[in-house]
């Protein structure tokens, strides 16, 4: 089961790594499966993490956001929210939802909060305000310690009251009063239905957590497995070079392909001149060195590595001895026989039977009873 940590900051100028942070573990439904306190060092490690940020951190603000996108939708959200801010629109990060709403925050302070949990090896997924975190029911406003919601995509922060000034502003000035204000935590139900001219209700945490209304992690704070963007040139020169060294090794294995039917061609014409009797070429070089031998041995001049020259050393070999040969094999230049044991049972005769071929202009080895010859280099 894929699991959640949802993780709500502390104010994000007070935020440090010795702050309490409050946490819920979410199952892939978003139900709440436990609840808890800790530093961020000892929160939970879970495949996915989400923020929430404190409503005094996100200012929400509605505005007519323009058709636009990239650099340019940016620059056109800074100046929709100037007229709100208090500081330069430049330290300003906004970001825009999927309606006319945008959320403004503190750029360094909000960086500076990433970059405190990317040393501790937490990479959030998500990040969404606090006052959208809470849920909602139709007709009614949900509050909590320091912030409330009163809408779909709006909410506020709060102050400490009783109840908070803030609230009481937000029901004068709401074009339709809530039926019921929920609050969460504990307050004086009766005193703030008074004061607020509206039903006031304790309710307890909510057991399922709202899905992210507006995702604050966009534009370059948005988390990314690969910067495909910056990749593109480098993949592309590796392709690049991929395909050449592909058509490179192809052609030389083509250029390869030629000479070798070329010098084919060549060594098989050579063949038929010098031998036109010979039917069919199956091995040119070996038909070759055959016909080059049995010319020799039709004129006399045999090779000294052929199989009879060999045979009559290895005869001379055994000059008092008769029927020591089992038998005979001949191949690669070279003539291997098995002798009877009787005929290298010593040392003398070994050494006498190597002395013999030497003075044949052949050579010698002995291993147990099998002689191999071999013409002298």
């Amino acid at each position: 089961m894929r699991k959640t940590l949802r993780v709500r900051l502390a104010p994000l100028a007070e935020l440090g790594a010795d702050s309490t942070l409050d946490y819920e573990v979410l199952d892939a439904n978003r139900t709440v499966l436990e609840r808890g306190s800790a530093v961020a060092a000892a929160l939970p490690r879970l495949p996915r993490t989400e923020l929430v940020v404190a409503a005094s951190d996100v200012l929400l603000v509605e505005a007519a956001v323009p058709p636009l996108s990239g650099a340019r939708l940016r620059a056109a959200l800074r100046s929709l929210a100037e007229p709100h801010l208090l500081s330069a629109p430049e330290t300003a990060f906004v970001v825009a939802g999927k309606s006319s709403v945008l959320a403004v925050l503190d750029r360094v302070l909000f960086e500076r909060a990433l970059a405190l949990l990317a040393r501790l090896k937490i990479k959030p997924s998500s990040a969404t305000p606090e006052q959208l975190s809470l849920p909602l029911r139709a007709g009614r406003w949900r509050a909590r310690i320091g912030c409330v919601r009163t809408g779909e995509l709006s909410g506020i922060s709060c102050s400490a009251g009783n109840p908070p000034v803030e609230l009481a502003l937000a029901v004068q000035q709401a074009p339709t009063r809530p039926q019921a204000i929920e609050v969460e935590g504990e307050c004086d139900a009766e005193a703030w239905s008074r004061e607020l001219g509206v039903p006031v209700e304790l309710v307890p945490p909510a057991n399922r957590a709202e899905p992210t209304r507006l995702e604050l992690l966009q534009y370059e704070l948005a988390p990314q497995v690969v910067n495909w963007r910056a990749a593109r040139l480098p993949l592309a020169l590796a392709a690049l070079c991929l395909l050449t060294w592909i058509v490179g090794l192809n052609v030389e294995a083509w250029l390869l392909w030629r000479e070798a039917n070329a010098l084919r061609a060549q060594i098989n014409a050579d063949f038929r001149e010098a031998f036109p009797r010979v039917p069919v070429v199956l091995d040119a070089a070996k038909q070759m060195r055959q016909g080059v031998a049995e010319l020799k041995s039709g004129a006399g001049a045999g090779s000294p590595r052929d199989f009879l020259p060999l045979t009559a050393g290895l005869a001379r070999a055994f000059p008092n001895e008769a029927d020591v040969v089992r038998k005979l094999d001949y191949r690669g230049d070279a003539l291997r026989a098995e002798l009877e044991p009787r005929a290298l049972d010593s040392a003398t005769k070994r050494a006498r039977v190597l002395e013999n071929l030497g003075a044949a202009g052949l050579s010698g080895t002995i291993a147990e009873n099998i002689l191999t010859v071999r013409a002298s280099p």
